[in-house]
């Protein structure tokens, strides 16, 4: 059986602290379908909280903190976690990326209780993918195709669906999430499966298995992201073909991870029909949104990036710069999930955790200008959405994206929103992104703002 906790990274080993409330995951990168026909998109105006996890009230909140409520989390010493499945084997398989190391059937819920299911066979996978530096890896994730056959023309859409953060211990992988009925996104990915398309969920690097999560580094999450579209279509038992119309999407880092895969696939995975994206909440230039955060109530998210660009690169040795105060929050914060570990950052900055300016040193600049999306334009169609009252991810680096994108060439359809914080932004704007990418999954072709 797996062991948790792990030893953290610097040498103490640090028990993730137990679940006090799922919401904190809940903070950034939210759950929940967006399908309501009136009022703003994914809010019914007469109940604001029917597109809500469980226990979440959009009604009074005035910044994504406002939201935070008592919410599991999945538990690290459960028998899910603890699952062998998740330790891959060393060294790891001749292979291609995509290709299945081993997978086994399972059952996810959308709760706790386990009422909501999933209408769907599904599995969890282990395949090869790409780190950072080019080297194999593996990464595990969850493949749903629904159990009624699909009625549409031509053969079943795949989504790959771009999670946002749950945190860096690797129990907090979605698909240990989703097994206990805690993962907060659960609501939004049934959404795509009752629509009656095949979904395929990547926990990332780091999560699910054992390493390092690398948290925010586009190269590896791109990769991630559609080696889990080849893996569902060679997945014994799927019955998903090569030529099934694919989209991609997500929001905040699930939305770094979906423009990253749409920029990657042409030369990275030119054999994937991949026919749109569509990302919201996305934070494209992470300079910028460390001066935002930096000092916040949302540090921790920028500790966690520090954490993931340090576990991809080598030579860019955070230890080595780490205060005491810094080491005990960065080993803390390795494992375990958002909920315990967002509260670990309110009010701090990198001057509290480092001893130097990291992020200006030319080793970080230029692994966070490598991992800055926009320069290459997808062949695919983007859709691009962001709330100007954003209170994580800043608006105005993101309008810069949509701006790069279209300088590239690539047909951009960009969306202002005004649905305020970044958690509330998920929930209202997240449907006509659906609708958008369901209708590139049907063939109808895409219009551009640029």
């Amino acid at each position: 059986m797996r062991t948790h906790p792990r030893p953290g990274r610097w040498g103490t080993t640090m028990a993730a602290t137990t679940a006090a409330g799922a919401l904190f995951a809940s903070l950034t990168l939210t759950a929940g379908p967006a399908f309501a026909e009136t009022g703003a998109p994914g809010i019914d105006p007469a109940d604001p909280d029917t597109t809500a996890p469980q226990g979440v009230d959009l009604g009074d909140a005035e910044s994504t903190y406002d939201l935070l409520e008592d919410l599991e989390q999945p538990d690290p010493d459960s028998s899910e976690a603890q699952n062998d499945f998740y330790e891959p084997p060393e060294p790891l398989p001749d292979g291609e990326p995509g290709d299945v190391i081993r997978a086994e059937p399972y059952e996810p819920k959308t709760d706790p209780l386990g009422v909501g299911t999933f209408p769907a066979d599904a599995w969890r996978v282990m395949y090869l993918s790409t780190d950072a530096m080019g080297d194999p890896m593996a990464v595990t994730g969850t493949v749903m195709v629904p159990t009624d056959p699909w009625e549409g023309e031509g053969e079943r859409p795949l989504v790959s669906y771009a999670i946002g953060t749950h945190g860096l211990g690797s129990h907090c992988a979605p698909s240990v999430g989703l097994e206990q009925g805690l993962d907060y996104e659960a609501a939004m990915m049934k959404g795509v499966v009752d629509s009656g398309k095949a979904l395929v969920v990547t926990d990332y690097e780091g999560l699910g298995t054992p390493d390092d999560h690398t948290y925010m580094v586009g190269h590896s999450q791109g990769a991630a992201v559609l080696d889990a579209l080849r893996a569902a279509t060679r997945l014994e038992g799927a019955d998903l073909g090569t030529g099934s119309p694919m989209g991609v999407t997500g929001f905040s880092q699930g939305g770094g991870a979906a423009v990253w895969a749409g920029q990657m696939q042409p030369e990275y995975a030119p054999d994937l029909t991949l026919e749109g994206v569509a990302a919201g909440g996305v934070p494209a230039d992470l300079t910028r949104v460390a001066e935002n955060i930096d000092g916040s109530l949302y540090f921790t998210f920028l500790a966690f990036a520090a954490y993931g660009y340090d576990a991809a690169y080598p030579e860019l040795e955070l230890e080595e710069h780490l205060t005491y105060r810094g080491q005990w929050m960065f080993d803390k914060a390795s494992e375990g999930c958002m909920i315990d570990t967002l509260p670990l950052g309110i009010g701090k900055s990198m001057d509290d955790v480092v001893d130097t300016d990291l992020i200006a040193t030319p080793e970080w600049q230029a692994r966070l200008e490598e991992n800055k999306p926009g320069e290459t334009p997808p062949e695919a169609p983007l859709y691009l959405f962001h709330s100007t009252g954003d209170d994580v991810i800043p608006f105005d680096q993101a309008e810069e994206l949509s701006e790069d994108y279209c300088e590239a060439g690539a047909t951009v359809e960009w969306v202002e929103t005004s649905s305020g914080p970044h958690m509330l932004s998920f929930f209202a704007d997240t449907a006509g992104a659906q609708d958008w990418l369901g209708e590139r999954l049907a063939g109808e072709p895409a219009e551009s703002t640029c």
